[in-house]
């Protein structure tokens, strides 16, 4: 069986042209047959004992030995061999990189010099000349950089309303407002509203001057902005005529909300806005809310819900901002949020807690993405409160600090109570405490009373450590990032914790 073993695994090489054949699968020959190949199974012996000879062929009467060439690509068949399965796979790669690359060509725009031939180029990107000069009479630069290469007239035209204010871009230049946004001066009132129905400015939140109101807060009390007293009937009257004549827009009629009915006596019914899915005016009457707690204590719990939910979707924003390089390009706040929810570390509610009429989120940004407004209706103020990506960047820091500084007073605190438990441990005498040298603290409390010595969770470096000279007294101290008024950071000691 060893032997059989042996000779089945034999693989023929370049130096032999027939090898061992195992005698128990060896077909016994037929003498007469003068093709095949005799061997003498039983080898010879040399004379020594267990002394094996070779076993020898015998050819009968084989043919004509093969030419030169022939006998050396039997020869070396399976070099030739193994040499075509390599040149094939070499083929085969070439190939396939080749049409792999075609195909990725063939998705890249390729900018050419050669503008003759369409079919194979793509010609660089220049502004397509306007269908109607005349629907572009303001000033180039002052359309680079409020649209940037732009040739659509329903965008940057003359005409056009991009931020859907109630101005057309002719009219934002002419008054300076922003054609990206449509509340300007953000008071709480469309753009296009303040200028043609209550005759405030745009530019200014208090076209009055009164430090403690704005338009909006004369707008809902109704009061005249030049004499800052009550209006007429009649002027009340002519206000309403203007909002049925030009109708109001976004933020106007969520800030004014139930006020627009019962001062004004707005009702119309209107059509949906052909950008979006937001009217452009407030349909039908607004209803007073009911069934809910209206004590001061549940509007105010009502505000903070709306106050953190705000919050949490502007830090979101933010994140969202610094990835795509801009805010959601929406007037839908359920897309937005949709978008949002994603760089959301809690939860968040993304619906107002009564959730009708007034008290409703809602978000608008800009056509280039850069600026935002994200409001809401505090019942508290009696207002809707909007922020913006100036805002948001200061609220997302703040809320980025109070992490740390929580952190931070956590950390001396365990600190205190680590220090509290090695001097109950290792006093001795009359001593009231006693606590680790500075140079020697971190390792005479690690393991035994801390599991590690905390660090600043932003710079990472360790909290100040003093101890007295008597070893009695120690103080720790951090900095914080927003500290309370007239503070400066956390302090702790023997005796407890504070600001200081």
């Amino acid at each position: 069986m060893e032997e059989k073993n042996q000779n089945q695994n034999i693989t023929p090489g370049p130096e032999k042209s027939v090898g061992p054949v195992s005698r128990q699968t060896q077909p016994i020959p037929d003498p007469e047959n003068k093709d095949i190949l005799f061997f003498n199974v039983m080898p010879k012996s040399a004379g020594a004992k267990d002394t094996l000879v070779e076993p020898t062929v015998k050819i009968e009467n084989t043919e004509a030995p093969q030419s030169g060439i022939k006998q050396k690509i039997f020869k070396y068949k399976w070099y030739l061999a193994g040499a075509a399965v390599i040149a094939l796979g070499v083929a085969g790669y070439f190939i396939a990189i080749n049409l792999i690359n075609k195909s990725y060509e063939s998705n890249i725009t390729v900018k050419s010099p050669n503008t003759d031939n369409k079919a194979k180029s793509t010609p660089t990107k220049t502004e397509t000349p306007p269908v109607n000069q005349a629907n572009f009479t303001t000033p180039q630069d002052w359309r680079i950089k409020k649209f940037g290469n732009c040739a659509d007239e329903s965008m940057c035209g003359d005409n056009a309303d991009p931020d859907l204010d109630g101005l057309t871009n002719l009219e934002e230049f002419k008054l300076g407002t922003d054609p990206n946004n449509s509340d300007s001066d953000q008071d709480g009132l469309a753009d296009g509203d303040e200028v043609h129905v209550f005759g405030s400015n745009p530019l200014d939140s208090r076209t009055a001057k009164d430090p403690t109101y704005n338009d909006a807060d004369f707008a809902k009390g109704g009061y005249d902005f030049v004499t800052g007293k009550k209006m007429t009937s009649a002027q009340i009257s002519d206000i309403s005529k203007k909002m049925q004549q030009f109708g109001l827009h976004q933020p106007t009629f969520t800030t004014l909300g139930n006020i627009l009915n019962s001062l004004y006596g707005f009702t119309p019914q209107s059509p949906q806005n052909s950008a979006t899915s937001t009217p452009a005016v407030i349909t039908g009457t607004s209803s007073p809310i009911t069934g809910f707690d209206q004590s001061p204590s549940a509007k105010q719990d009502r505000d903070t819900q709306r106050s953190n939910a705000i919050k949490n979707i502007e830090t979101g924003l933010v994140k969202y901002m610094a990835d795509n390089k801009t805010f959601p390009q929406t007037s839908n706040f359920t897309v937005m949020f949709s978008d949002v929810k994603p760089y959301l570390k809690v939860a968040t509610n993304p619906s107002d807690p009564i959730n009708q009429g007034q008290f409703i989120y809602t978000y608008n940004s800009n056509a280039s993405g850069t600026d935002f407004a994200l409001s809401f209706y505090s019942e508290g103020q009696n207002q809707i409160i909007t922020k913006n990506a100036a805002d948001a960047a200061k609220d997302a820091g703040a809320a980025e600090a109070s992490i740390y500084d929580n952190q931070r007073i956590a950390d001396l605190e365990s600190l205190r109570i680590a220090l509290l438990l090695y001097s109950q441990k290792n006093i001795a005498g009359t001593q009231d405490y006693v606590f680790p040298p500075d140079s020697k603290y971190k390792i005479l409390l690690v393991p035994d009373y801390i599991e590690s010595i905390p660090k600043d969770p932003k710079t990472g470096l360790d909290y100040l450590y003093q101890v007295s000279a008597t070893f009695n007294t120690f103080t720790l101290k951090t900095v914080l990032d927003n500290p309370a008024t007239g503070t400066t950071g956390y302090m702790c000691n023997q005796d407890s914790c504070q600001n200081y």
